[in-house]
């Protein structure tokens, strides 16, 4: 950790701590202690240009959820690769596939990464509804922890409670010395430093907008690092829960983890660089650029997955095929991989029913048996999956 600069930082200050290391023994070092968010953030006229931009461009992504037959065409693929994402920038990596198959009924034997990957999915959903009638607080946050992480092998001991012990950020074999950064103490000053957090993420000011508001918020959570685990991945989420609570968003189609997960060191980086230096600028300017790009991509793959599904619709059309498989060629989108059991209870056909929608959609492409056997079968709408892939600036 950089004792010299976190020393003179004009965010906060550094704190003495001592404490006993399994691997290393006992240790004497520092903490950094952030100082309560200011009511004001000294900007460059660029660095306000890309906060406009940014609001603009989240406009922009939410009129395009109002001009969709249903918002969750783009809220559910966007929600899978921000799940995806968000988990591999903590060191979690799973693919989509295995992610899509893992939500057929009856699926056994999921890896551990796809389980922590589907409890991202899974608490982000619940979040989502949450925060429509509940302010972003302490205690919703721990709620959210304890859902991510209940499931998990090896569950943090304070699990949905703010962390017990002395963490840092850096390589995991090495001593805490080495450390690229360690957040504050796990006493009375990380509760003061999240209660702070916290009122001001409820008191908006009128005089900084919700997107610098979210970049600075986001800073400030990931320096406090209130969890033993899941800071990222609820850090993250909270960026988009806070611009619903806002009123910049609508709908929570944002994704800011793709984008953060393709520059890894320049996202650490200019986390860090706020509290060595001070200066909002770069980190403000690198988050808004982040969320101007995602979410032009995110609507220009919007529009891909409409394009999708109006042909497979012309398609079904053209061959004058009636009954639930039109329902079935809506629901791909958000459901690209499918069985014959699934598409049959879904639908409440028969199995032969079923069988036959599938064949169909296999006829016409829209449909691609992806295991190649001749039992247990899995069909994909692969042309959805491989725009789904694509949800990144």
């Amino acid at each position: 950790m950089d004792l010299e600069a976190l020393g003179s930082s004009p965010l906060g200050h550094l704190v003495p701590i001592s404490g006993n290391d399994a691997r290393f023994g006992e240790f004497e070092y520092f903490a950094f202690n952030p100082f309560p968010l200011p009511s004001d953030v000294n900007l460059s006229s660029q660095t306000w240009t890309a906060v406009a931009e940014a609001s603009t461009a989240l406009g922009k992504l939410d009129f395009a959820c109002t001009q969709l037959p249903d918002p969750r065409l783009l809220i559910r693929p966007a929600l899978w690769r921000e799940a995806l994402d968000t988990s591999a920038l903590e060191g979690t990596h799973g693919a989509l596939r295995d992610l899509l198959e893992a939500q057929l009924d009856g699926t056994q034997f999921l890896s551990p990464e796809i389980t922590e990957i589907r409890a991202y999915e899974r608490v982000a959903l619940m979040a989502f509804d949450l925060v429509k009638s509940r302010p972003i607080s302490r205690g919703f946050l721990c709620e959210l922890q304890m859902e991510l992480l209940k499931d998990a092998d090896k569950p943090p001991r304070d699990l949905g409670r703010l962390r017990q012990d002395q963490v840092w950020i850096g390589a995991s074999d090495r001593p805490i010395q080495e450390a690229r950064f360690v957040p504050v103490p796990p006493d009375d000053r990380l509760k003061a430093a999240l209660d702070e957090w916290e009122r001001w993420v409820q008191n908006p000011l009128a005089n900084l907008s919700p997107v610098l508001r979210a970049a600075v918020t986001h800073y400030q959570f990931e320096t406090i690092h209130p969890f033993g685990d899941g800071n990222g991945r609820i850090g993250r989420l909270v960026v988009v829960l806070q611009l619903l609570r806002d009123g910049v968003l609508n709908h929570p189609a944002l994704t800011v983890s793709p984008w953060f997960l393709r520059r890894r060191s320049d996202y650490q980086n200019h986390l860090l660089q706020v509290s060595c230096t001070g200066d909002w600028n770069p980190w403000v300017q690198f988050f808004c650029r982040a969320v101007q790009e995602q979410s032009g991509s995110l609507i220009s793959n919007t529009g891909l997955l409409l394009d999708w599904l109006r042909d497979a619709r012309t398609e079904v059309n053209d061959r004058r095929w009636s009954g639930a498989i039109h329902r079935l060629v809506e629901d791909l989108i958000e459901w690209p991989i499918v069985t014959v059991a699934a598409v049959a209870a879904r639908y409440d056909v028969t199995t032969m029913n079923a069988a036959r929608m599938v064949k169909h959609l296999v006829e016409i492409d829209v449909l691609k048996e992806m295991t190649g056997r001749s039992y247990g079968r899995i069909f994909g709408a692969t042309k959805v999956i491989e725009i789904v892939e694509r949800m990144s600036a």
